[in-house]
């Protein structure tokens, strides 16, 4: 069993309305259009973007399409991944963490893998 670690902080100030675009599942862009302040919406958008860099980090793969990896929320609002980024995780388990606080929104991914990759 091995597991990796990656985190990731993005700056909400950057975040923009085609960020969301290029890297929103459909499923993630529901979420996004429930809110209804602007500030709300971009710290969303960056605390995504901060959890899909820190999966890349801890996966270990570059190329993925960002829309595939996707973190949606459960019944308390904890990030858990979604229907496409199980697909891709197989016998990988995963646990996020996303936080926002005031300028900043950052993530903390890590993976469990039961068989070395």
């Amino acid at each position: 069993m091995m597991f990796s670690v990656g985190t990731d902080i993005v700056a909400i100030s950057r975040i923009s309305e085609e960020l969301a675009e290029r890297i929103l599942s459909e499923e993630e862009k529901k979420i996004y259009n429930s809110f209804k302040s602007v500030k709300r919406k971009k710290e969303f958008v960056a605390g995504r973007f901060a959890a899909k860099e820190a999966f890349i980090k801890a996966y270990g793969e570059k190329n993925l399409d960002f829309k595939k990896i996707e973190f949606l929320k459960d019944e308390n609002g904890k990030p858990i991944p979604g229907k496409k980024l199980k697909k891709l995780l197989n016998d990988i388990e995963l646990q996020v963490s996303i936080s926002h606080e005031k300028e900043y929104a950052i993530a903390v991914v890590i993976v469990l893998r039961r068989d070395e990759k």
